[in-house]
């Protein structure tokens, strides 16, 4: 199938967790404005978010975990664990009980996903069933049953996800990209991993997963919906107040990911793409939540700005660089993450042109750069007004994503994850104070004169006349044989 010319999205956690957690469930006619939380003795955190207008509720349950603690050795093995826990438990002792007893509860929708920050799990359950499907998800994440048998046959489905990646020219793609820009410890952006540490898998190292980190101090517990609190409270405190606090898991947080030690270069030839269009992007570190929140700020206001379609930076860059396939289709954005925050900049060009495809790379390299040093520079290009609008849009934004039980509840759940309700309760009233001095400062510090990735994907037709060119600008080639950083380990 070939590529669409409308973005193609990075299959990261961040996104997938997005996609899977979307609102969609039972759109709410009133906002949910606010929730309350509770913090049992053993470090459980609960979310109530009360809303009565559809007689259903969601209960989601979410973990600090997922590639961010893996090691090279474990990589893919948290989503291997999201596997096991649908599996049976001690109560429902396969995956026919427990798929029976989701049918018995009423279940809307329900899904789990693992994300490079986080592993969630959810059920939508009608209203009279609340502390059910609490007691549901108590018996499914404290006694997971994880026999050898389910955990060969999982195996299996996972190694198949593996392999699938290999023949999916967008994981190929962004993986080599990810191995570029996460050079260091690469295993942790990858949230499917390597056969080969999927295959190594042993109930025990399954178990060191549940103990370690499937622990109520680093577990968040979202009812959402038309619920009474204090019928959740107690229901919590019965099915999960006796679980053991363990040691912190984040007691000894992982390095950071170090900025590339270099420009990257790289190209894909992907037979999905389009003949004459090439696809672009240019990726840098940006800052991590929680090492430099008032950089994340900034971050999102100038990601706004750039959304504008009549704005000076796309105005500039068309000008600049030739034979763009079309204005609207040029893209910068900062991705808030606890472990690899990133800056991307994105756009089509057309291959047929005087020019070389590798000489316009380098031409649209240098004009970002450009914009990028006059936006760090000039106090005049985006102006007061354009500051307020902005703002204001993005506080807009959260309130809409709180028009949904659903919504709130995911958006609330990644931001838990990823950073703190702290961030996420005082995201409005710090968004307020960022100015030109912080994006200035934001800039400055992760975009300008940093090493960053450019990396190309084609039609093989159209890199074939142009192989000559791209090793003259000193392009890598991506295959699925060099993609993934486990390649040859």
């Amino acid at each position: 199938m070939r590529q669409p010319l409308p973005r193609p999205s990075r299959v990261t956690a961040l996104l997938l967790a997005l996609l899977l957690f979307a609102p969609a469930a039972f759109p709410q006619a009133r906002e949910v404005t606010d929730y309350r939380r509770v913090d049992l003795d053993n470090g459980l955190e609960l979310f109530i978010l009360e809303n009565h207008v559809v007689p259903l509720a969601r209960i989601e349950i979410t973990f600090r975990c997922g590639s961010i603690a893996q090691t090279a050795d474990t990589a893919g093995l948290f989503h291997l664990y999201e596997h096991m826990l649908f599996k049976g438990n001690r109560v429902y002792r396969s995956q026919t009980e427990f798929q029976a007893a989701m049918k018995e509860l009423g279940v809307a929708s329900w899904n789990g996903s693992t994300s490079p920050e986080a592993v969630t799990y959810y059920i939508t359950v009608p209203s009279d069933r609340v502390e059910k499907g609490i007691e549901f998800w108590a018996n499914a994440v404290r006694y997971p049953l994880l026999e050898p048998s389910e955990l060969e046959t999982e195996k299996d489905v996972v190694a198949n996800e593996v392999r699938g990646s290999l023949a999916d020219p967008s994981a190929v793609f962004e993986s080599a990209v990810d191995k570029a820009l996460y050079w260091k410890y690469p295993w942790r952006r990858d949230v499917v991993g390597s056969e080969k540490s999927v295959r190594a898998a042993t109930v025990q190292v399954m178990q060191n997963i549940r103990d370690t980190w499937y622990v109520p101090n680093n577990t968040a517990l979202f009812v959402g919906g038309d619920v009474d609190p204090g019928t959740v409270q107690a229901a919590v405190r019965r099915h999960f107040g006796n679980w053991q606090r363990r040691g912190d898991p984040w007691a000894s947080p992982p390095p950071p990911h170090p900025a590339a030690q270099k420009d990257a270069l790289l190209v894909y030839p992907d037979e999905q793409m389009y003949q004459g269009v090439a696809f672009v992007e240019i990726l840098f570190r940006g800052p991590d939540v929680l090492a430099d929140p008032g950089a994340t700020y900034a971050a999102d206001v100038w990601g706004k700005f750039l959304e504008d379609p009549n704005g000076r930076f796309k105005a500039r860059i068309w000008s600049k660089v030739p034979d763009l396939y079309k204005k609207e289709y040029l893209w910068a954005s900062y991705s808030t993450q606890r472990d690899g925050g990133y800056i991307s900049f994105s756009t089509y060009m057309l291959v047929s042109s005087p020019k070389s495809t590798f000489e316009r790379l380098a031409d649209l390299k240098k004009a970002i750069a450009e914009e990028v040093a006059a936006m760090a520079s000039d106090q005049s290009y985006f102006s007061p007004k354009d500051y307020e609008i902005l703002k204001s849009k993005l506080a807009d934004e959260r309130i809409y994503q709180r028009e949904t039980v659903d919504g709130f509840v995911s958006d609330l759940s990644f931001w838990w994850a990823s950073a703190s309700t702290a961030y996420y309760d005082g995201y409005v009233e710090n968004l307020k104070r960022a100015g030109f001095p912080q994006l200035r400062k934001f800039l400055s510090d992760y975009v300008v004169s940093r090493t960053s990735v450019l990396a190309a994907r084609m039609n093989p037709k159209d890199f074939s006349r142009e192989q000559a060119g791209a090793e003259k600008a000193g392009f890598s080639v991506i295959t699925r044989d060099n993609a993934f950083w486990w390649a040859g380990k």
